[in-house]
């Protein structure tokens, strides 16, 4: 069977071997991507990181490097598990990442050999006449229109490369990767459809969380309204939001928990964390109202992060002295010998075979945090912590409206007296101004304008814009 030759050159710069000196090499490369050092990779980082390795046939190649990332990051995390690194590259994927570079590269040469247009599509007659090529990979199609179809997913047309490579992963496409699977299908890893991989279980010593320290986490997670308070949250803040773009994403949070508040408590469990970032972000928008910092944590929000991180660590330690297995979830034998637990907590258990279910939401027949997590808000928990909050916030947007947020606006948004303007009305705009600032023509001068700008909104040149870097 004949399969794509890679260039030896890159063979030799993309370590895929699991020891040796391939692993030497990852570990080095890995310090090098993750400059930050915050356990984690963005697509951003990758691509930086890559233009580094000097390999144009990679990176400058934006198709292939996001496959390869989508198909990689998340592969360590156990099934149903939510954790922060599935939507960024771990240290235990990056070996795969590597393997699915070469893959993907593999994949990307035959669907530019079959698209003679140069135009990163392929067409119905480009298709038919690469069917010998085709062949040669190991596809045999019978109705060379009907494979067409079947492989323009979108019904464009036209093939694009996303489209091209789960479909030849479905027509098990031979692809010899060294040391890796012989074919994509192999890692059973298709667009959509993401196996994962559970993480091998680390032996260690873990805190118990029963033994807590709240007057230390109080004291280095300042939530109140005082003077000396709003000190210290804003001397937090500016060592959290390292790039001072006004923005925390959630993998800045995970580092400044991890290297600023120095709370293993918290630093250790991700759930917390998790759950503490989607209660706070965004709460501080406009119902309906679409911004970027819906997505992240924002000034305003802190505070607010620092009382949801206090209000899921008190739950997970009701959680975690149910859970006697340990293994982050409550089975109906535990949560029966809870029951005199949890009435202390303030919850009054009524029949306990019917409440069970009713907190396992997702009829799993065990109970995961989340899952407790709201229903122990619901039945009002008694959690106590030192914020001016109570409990039943403790949830997410959709406990939202118990915080009160001012909001007062600025001169320059009152209306004047008798004025009656209609909401989103334009007719005060400059809209000459607008459009020399806007430049969206076609024109070589207005094309200049565009580059010059992306080149200034893109200040770490990787060739993508983030949400805040917009």
């Amino acid at each position: 069977m004949t399969t794509m030759k890679m260039d030896p050159k890159i063979l030799e710069k993309l370590p895929i071997e699991k020891g040796g000196q391939d692993k030497t090499k990852r570990g080095e490369l890995w310090k090098k991507f993750n400059v930050n050092g915050n356990a984690y990779l963005s697509l951003a980082e990758v691509d930086k990181g890559l233009l580094g390795m000097d390999l144009p046939a990679i990176s400058g190649n934006k198709q292939v490097i996001m496959r390869a990332f989508q198909a990689a990051k998340g592969a360590h995390n156990a099934p149903g598990d939510d954790d922060i690194g599935e939507d960024y590259i771990e240290r235990s994927e990056f070996r795969l990442l590597f393997v699915y570079l070469k893959n993907y590269l593999e994949l990307w040469q035959l669907f530019d050999d079959i698209d003679s247009g140069d135009d990163k599509k392929i067409n119905e007659e480009e298709f038919e006449s690469a069917l010998p090529t085709m062949k040669a990979w190991g596809i045999t199609l019978k109705d060379p229109k009907a494979s067409f179809q079947e492989a323009d997913a979108n019904g464009g047309g036209e093939i694009l490369f996303d489209e091209f490579a789960h479909w030849a992963i479905q027509k098990s496409l031979h692809i010899q990767i060294a040391s890796g699977p012989s074919s994509p299908k192999a890692k059973k890893r298709t667009f959509g459809s993401k196996t994962k991989v559970a993480p091998k279980s680390s032996p260690g010593k873990k805190k118990k969380l029963s033994a807590m320290d709240w007057k230390k986490i109080n004291s280095r997670l300042p939530s109140s309204k005082t003077d000396d308070e709003k000190t210290k949250r804003k001397r937090i803040w500016n060592q959290f939001n390292v790039n001072g773009n006004a923005y925390l994403s959630l993998a800045e949070v995970d580092k400044g928990c991890r290297e600023v508040l120095k709370l293993p408590e918290i630093a250790n469990n991700k759930t917390v964390i998790m759950r503490a970032f989607q209660a706070a972000k965004g709460v501080h928008n406009t119902p309906g109202e679409k911004d970027v910092g819906e997505n992240y944590i924002e000034r305003s929000e802190f505070r607010l992060l620092f009382v949801y991180l206090k209000g899921y660590l008190e739950l997970w330690r009701l959680f975690d002295e149910i859970d006697a297995s340990k293994d982050k979830k409550i089975n109906r034998e535990e949560f029966q010998s809870a029951v005199p637990t949890l009435e202390k907590w303030g919850i009054p258990m009524g029949h306990v075979e019917k409440t069970f279910d009713e907190v396992d939401a997702n009829g799993g027949g065990q109970i995961m945090f989340d899952e407790f997590a709201d229903w122990s808000i619901r039945k009002s928990l008694a959690v106590e912590f030192e914020v001016d909050m109570a409990p039943t916030a403790i949830k997410s947007k959709a406990a939202a409206p118990s915080v009160q947020v001012e909001a007062t606006p600025s001169k320059d948004e009152e209306p004047a007296a008798g004025a009656e303007t209609p909401k989103g009305s334009s007719s005060s705009f400059d809209w000459e101004a607008i459009k020399e600032k806007l430049p969206a023509e076609k024109t070589e001068e207005q094309t200049a304008q565009r580059k010059e700008l992306f080149d200034k909104f893109d200040p770490n040149g990787n060739g993508y814009l983030s949400l805040a870097e917009v």
